[in-house]
């Protein structure tokens, strides 16, 4: 039975703990979870639970590889009911570091404590414990200095600690969770039973208030959770928090079929913000195919491919919150291959395919020696559906997407004051006069210890205000206040800690600035507005892409109009 089930389960950084010990806590049966973390789990990590507890005489046991296997025979691997299942994370952890585990069963009069260091175990003590589980890990890869010397700075793993306390938090919002940094607590979920309510918790008042609720079933597969409204899409995928059985894992199909649903009423580049639940019989999921258990295969994977997409078609399509309306899809240029920004400067930035940049050339967009006469000569002739602005010109006939010709602009503005503009790179900003208080979930608060200083040469001035708030006292010049949670959300949330170049980072923040504070896809504008943008357009180096790559003017040249007409040239 051991060679069927071992995976070599390897410890390879502290959130790997928090998620070992957060599974056997809810496999002890626990409603209640608390998650101590210090220097980025490095130093400690505590995990108290109100469980039920293991006798005195079998504490020894538990850190015995395999001895606290839940399976009896091999066939109970096609029926797995529990996280854990192996029997190696105890011995793995206790490997690695020095484990104390203090525990007390509810009908015990009395506890037990052991301490084990790196493989040692000593002698189990009577303890005065409540009911439950507690288990500390202390000066984590102590004997393994070459793993220790490879993990991130102490907040760049807190945050993963965080994130895995965060989707157990989403996956069992009927437990109660609480995540201390230090002594500070950053995160607690009221464990009520509503997915809502968790979260609220973990991604802030603002995102909980556009979710949409999923319930579906067909067969013996039954779908439930929560989707964002189209309006709060993210810029990365960690907030798409995929779940099967009530285990977090990462599903290419399952991902698919959510993001597909969503087709038409998010940009391209976005990504749906959602917490799904797929529930269905043990024999028709296999999760015995990875070592972390993260990766499942099902019997039939086109039957949960259709129930997920169904179940959120639905969702999307008959539950609409107020003051919510879904996007409309806008016809998407396949691009070739990337051009490089003429400058070099930005890392990340997408000039889009070389054959648009071409026509940015037609146009005289690229030309350095262009005088502003040449843009103010152009001929505005009108506005399409507050979306499109057509401008004849000497070539030929010019859309532009006044949302993407403006967006870039402004992210060229933006970049030159953070790298070489005349004030000291620091963007303009605008000091508000009341500062608002901003409910983005403990994550986003972590991660603004990640790029405040960046957000604050931007224009910003933040602080975090509690566990899950952050204080704006001031923002970039132009910003629109009710663009600021999705402003905010986007940047901490793809902040990708301290291992990430800053020039990567600078582009991010750049690029999400700009794109909230341009004018919007849809809004109606004058033809002052329009006079400025064409003359700011075109003394805007780099081609003629949004920092997104899509293209902000296509030319109708003459001879593509003689053409279409079929008159000859």
């Amino acid at each position: 039975m051991a060679n069927a089930i071992a995976a070599g389960e390897v410890i390879e950084r502290p959130a790997s703990v928090v998620k070992e010990l957060i599974e056997n806590s809810l496999d002890a049966g626990a409603s209640r979870i608390s998650v101590e973390i210090d220097g980025g789990g490095s130093r400690l990590i505590r995990v108290t639970d109100n469980g039920r507890g293991m006798p005195a005489g079998e504490l020894a046991l538990a850190f015995q590889r395999h001895a606290t296997s839940k399976l009896r025979e091999v066939g109970d691997l096609s029926r797995i009911s529990t996280f854990g299942f192996r029997g190696e994370a105890l011995a793995s952890i206790a490997a690695v570091a020095v484990v104390t585990a203090l525990s007390r069963e509810a009908t015990s009069l009395a506890g037990a404590s052991l301490s084990v260091s790196t493989g040692e175990g000593g002698n189990v003590v009577p303890a005065a414990a409540p009911p439950g589980t507690t288990v500390e890990v202390r000066d984590l890869f102590r004997n393994t200095p070459a793993r220790r010397a490879f993990l991130r700075s102490e907040r760049t793993e807190a945050r993963a600690c965080l994130r895995v306390v965060s989707e157990a938090a989403l996956g069992r919002p009927d437990v109660r969770l609480e995540a201390f940094l230090g002594a500070r607590r950053v995160l607690v979920s009221p464990g009520g039973g509503d997915i809502v309510d968790a979260a609220r918790a973990v991604l802030g008042r603002a995102v909980a208030e556009q979710l949409l609720p999923v319930a579906w079933a067909v067969g013996n597969i039954a779908v439930s959770g929560v989707l964002g409204a189209p309006g709060v899409a993210q810029a990365s995928r960690n907030s798409l928090v995929l779940m099967v059985n009530g285990r977090r894992v990462h599903q290419r199909g399952l991902l698919a079929a959510v993001e597909g649903a969503y087709r038409g009423m998010i940009e391209v580049g976005r990504h749906p913000l959602a917490v799904i639940d797929v529930r269905c019989a043990l024999s028709d999921v296999d999760v015995n195919v990875h070592p972390t258990k993260r990766e499942v295969r099902f019997r039939e994977d086109g039957r949960f491919f259709d129930a997920v997409q169904r179940a959120c078609w639905g969702a999307l399509r008959n539950a609409r919150p107020a003051g919510i309306e879904l996007a409309v899809e806008v016809g998407r240029l396949e691009v070739g291959a990337d051009v490089q920004p003429p400058d070099g400067r930005v890392e990340g930035m997408s000039s889009g395919p070389a054959q648009i940049d071409l026509l940015g050339e037609q146009l005289g967009l690229n030309d350095d020696a262009l005088r502003l006469a040449d843009a103010v000569n152009w001929r505005y002739l009108g506005q399409a559906h507050n979306r499109y602005l057509v401008v004849e010109t000497e070539r030929g006939i010019a859309l532009l997407d006044q949302h993407a010709a403006h967006e870039k602009i402004l992210y060229a503005r933006i970049v030159e004051s953070l790298t070489d503009g005349p004030e000291a790179g620091t963007a303009p900003s605008q000091g508000l006069l009341t500062p608002t208080l901003l409910e983005v979930g403990p994550l986003m608060v972590a991660g603004l210890v990640d790029c405040g200083e960046l957000l604050r040469r931007t224009g910003f001035d933040l602080e975090a205000f509690g566990e899950a708030t952050i204080r704006c006292s001031a923002v970039p010049m132009g910003t629109r206040l009710s663009e600021l949670p999705a402003l905010l959300g986007e940047v901490l949330g793809t902040s990708g800690g301290d291992r990430e170049r800053p020039a990567t980072q600078t582009h991010k923040v750049a690029a999400s600035v700009a794109c909230h504070t341009a004018i919007r896809f849809g809004d109606p504008v004058t033809s002052e507005e329009v006079t400025r943008l064409l003359i700011d357009l075109a003394n805007t180096p780099g081609g003629i892409t949004c920092p997104h790559g899509r293209p902000s003017v296509l030319l109708l040249s003459e001879r593509d109009l003689l053409g279409a007409f079929r008159r000859r040239p």
